[in-house]
């Protein structure tokens, strides 16, 4: 994640939208639970003592959901936010996975692993960096930690804000997030937050990101609206 003048995700993700933040993605995002579930099959063929880097993990939705799938499989979280990051320990902790979960607070570009991740996740991390070389950076830091083959899942919000589709997109999305009750003051402030601070760009533009970093040209398997997922591989 990286930061411009009007958004600092460290600030934004601050302990408040933490605590609520399960709550909150699932409203955004009504398949979020059924992305987790597919990213656990794509992880399905891992070793049995797989190492998995959770990039941006947040309060921890990924480490948990593949945590409980393999008992064995270990795991870092990392984030640039504290109060996600502590979230995270607290939902670990709950599941009695402390021993397999290691945490590094800081951008992944100054994370040194010991040794390589066989697998990592990036989801709904990266459309928050409005760089496209610093969202490189992003991925190229992620591919310098996997062993070459090492799988990754990621996923963001994307699209082209020129388009008639990305309009129609944009609209239903928003109409179902405010059909859970949202007060019309917080749905604006919504509203301005994805139009200033989400790097929205096309999938191609996202995929050519991906290759320039190392991976292999990504498949997307996952679609909701503007979310998207894709399962790619160290090259």
């Amino acid at each position: 994640m990286t930061s411009h003048d009007r958004f600092e995700v460290s600030q934004h993700f601050d302990a408040a939208l933490a605590e609520r933040y399960e709550r909150r993605i699932r409203m955004f995002c009504p398949s979020y639970d059924a992305l987790h579930e597919m990213i656990g099959a794509l992880f399905s063929r891992l070793p049995k003592d797989a190492s998995i880097l959770s990039a941006g993990a947040g309060t921890g939705a990924e480490v948990i959901r593949l945590g409980m799938r393999s008992p064995s499989w270990r795991f870092v979280a990392a984030d640039i936010s504290p109060d996600m990051l502590h979230v995270c320990r607290e939902r670990v902790e709950g599941q009695r996975m402390s021993g397999r979960v290691e945490y590094f607070h800081g951008r992944l570009r100054d994370y040194c692993p010991p040794l390589p991740f066989d697998a990592a996740t990036s989801i709904f991390v990266s459309h928050f960096i409005l760089s496209r070389e610093e969202r490189m950076a992003h991925f190229q830091a992620i591919a310098d930690s996997l062993k070459p083959g090492g799988l990754l899942v990621f996923g963001d919000l994307y699209g082209d804000r020129h388009s008639v589709n990305f309009a129609h997109l944009l609209a239903s999305w928003l109409d179902g997030y405010a059909a859970h009750g949202v007060l019309e003051m917080e749905l604006n402030k919504d509203r301005e937050h994805i139009e200033h601070d989400i790097a929205f760009i096309p999938e191609s533009e996202l995929l050519d990101l991906l290759e320039r970093s190392g991976f292999s040209r990504p498949i997307r398997f996952y679609q909701t609206f503007l979310f998207g997922a894709w399962v790619g591989y160290k090259l």
